[in-house]
């Protein structure tokens, strides 16, 4: 017969001196990512009398998730630990053995009762044993309804990161699905899981994010600008809640170096280059000798961007969302999870992509003139996504299966005429003209797009043409 006498530790009574639930505890560590300086994370207090910190200097190199979850656990070990039990077993009972996990259901007992672990045996007339709690953790789940892992931590509850989901142009080699992109930050960082879903259920995951994105906001509204050339007079301030920026030469720029996203008032992600960049105050920066309008984005350059636009640094941890072909276009839910100990889940967001990068650029050096019949000659250059900046070449690839335009003569903003054409010109016939205003014109209002198989009508270019 088992001789049972139990001696039971709550952590109110804090016996031993140990942190109650409230306390924070912090973790210092070497961080890989900020050149291997000294870093530490914190756990998240909860309300509490308690202003204690136990603090641990661990000469090791984590990623800021790993030591966010090791700070986790140690706050949680230390506080389920608390909870200690000490019983005595007859000397016949050898079974038991430090390290053993003993369940124990103590319903007449006042105390706590559930799993504990066997942590120190005495040896005498009886076998007096002393065991402290153990809660395991319960495994993370990515793909179905919200699982709490810790239900009554705040840490959970405080994943909010920011997200973006870009729909950038074609910038650079790669699939056109490639540039349907993602960036995240959140603080403390965490490394995140992206899923999406055609509906509310069957998320699957598609990308991970193993590192924290560049992204800010505007402090002051960026005007529309000048394109093809340096604005050496433009400036664009923006604050950046994560890492910094640097200067760099012209020619390094024009190669493709210091490239930013700005979300411009239309919703288009306007593609910027800077030469220039200055800390003007902690995690404030004025970036100068802008190239605008990059990649075809010159509509999102003359919509502009008001203050507190987005912004994100176009580096490897913006990554591809990695979609198909046939999601082009497609409406989705993407939920963003962290991979981190705590937990969380931020979504969906609604999003669309691999739009831009398909959509036919906006022609360009649109030139017309009056003859000697009266009809009006317009001429364009047409412009090309894919492998367009070959100097040698005596034309740029075509990168649609036909080449068509469609040309509208504007009265205003009333469409007089629509005519579509299968090359870089057109002639408006002088009787045409008479048709559609009464008399010839001294100046036309155009709007020329260039057409594509995927998106039908590429971005357009308005100009007016003095005669």
């Amino acid at each position: 017969m088992m001789l049972l006498h139990l001696k039971l530790f709550h952590p109110l009574d804090d016996h031993s001196g140990f942190l109650e639930q409230g306390a924070a505890r912090q973790f210092r560590k070497a961080n890989p990512r900020l050149d291997y300086e000294q870093a530490s994370v914190r756990s998240r207090r909860t309300r509490a009398e308690s202003q204690r910190t136990l603090s641990y200097d661990l000469p090791a190199v984590l990623a800021q998730e790993t030591a966010l979850g090791a700070v986790e656990t140690l706050l949680r070990t230390q506080r389920i630990g608390q909870r200690t039990v000490a019983f005595s077993l007859s000397p016949a009972d050898i079974g038991v053995e430090p390290g053993d996990a003993v369940r124990l259901a103590l319903p007449d007992i006042a105390g706590p009762d559930g799993t504990f672990i066997v942590e120190r045996i005495e040896e005498g007339a009886t076998r007096r044993i002393e065991a402290r709690h153990h809660a395991p953790l319960a495994p993370a789940n990515y793909a179905g309804e919200p699982e709490r892992r810790n239900a009554g931590s705040t840490v959970s509850n405080a994943f909010a990161p920011v997200l973006h989901l870009l729909d950038l142009p074609r910038f650079s080699s790669g699939e056109a699905a490639g540039f349907a992109r993602v960036a995240g930050f959140c603080r403390p960082w965490r490394r995140m899981a992206l899923s999406s879903s055609a509906g509310n259920q069957g998320y699957r995951t598609r990308t991970v994010l193993d590192r924290p994105a560049r992204v800010g906001v505007l402090v002051e509204p960026l005007s529309p600008g000048m394109t093809g050339r340096f604005d050496r007079g433009g400036m664009a301030e923006l604050d950046l809640f994560f890492g910094g920026l640097s200067s760099a030469d012209e020619r390094a720029v024009l190669n493709g170096e210091n490239r930013i996203a700005v979300k411009a008032a239309n919703g288009v992600w306007e593609g910027i280059g800077y030469a220039d960049a200055e800390e003007i105050s902690p995690n404030r920066w004025r970036l100068g000798r802008l190239l605008r309008g990059l990649a075809g984005t010159e509509d999102a350059m003359l919509a502009g961007a008001g203050q507190g636009a987005a912004v994100v640094v176009l580096d490897e941890a913006v990554v591809s969302l990695g979609l198909t072909a046939e999601e082009r276009g497609l409406g989705m839910n993407w939920l963003a999870e962290s991979l981190g100990q705590a937990g969380g889940r931020s979504g969906p967001h609604v999003f669309a992509g691999g739009i831009r990068a398909e959509t036919p650029l906006s022609p360009a050096h649109v030139r017309g003139e009056r003859q000697a019949a009266g009809d009006v000659r317009v001429t364009w250059v047409r412009r090309g996504r894919v492998e367009a900046d070959d100097w040698e070449g005596a034309d740029i690839p075509l990168d649609e299966p036909t080449e068509r335009y469609r040309i509208e003569v504007l009265d205003g903003a009333i469409v007089r005429r629509a005519i579509e054409v299968t090359e870089p010109a057109f002639t408006y016939p002088a009787a045409d003209e008479i048709a559609d205003f009464g008399a010839a014109q001294a100046s036309l209002s155009l709007r020329i797009r260039q057409m594509g198989r995927a998106v039908p009508l590429g971005v357009p270019v308005g100009t007016t043409i003095l005669l």
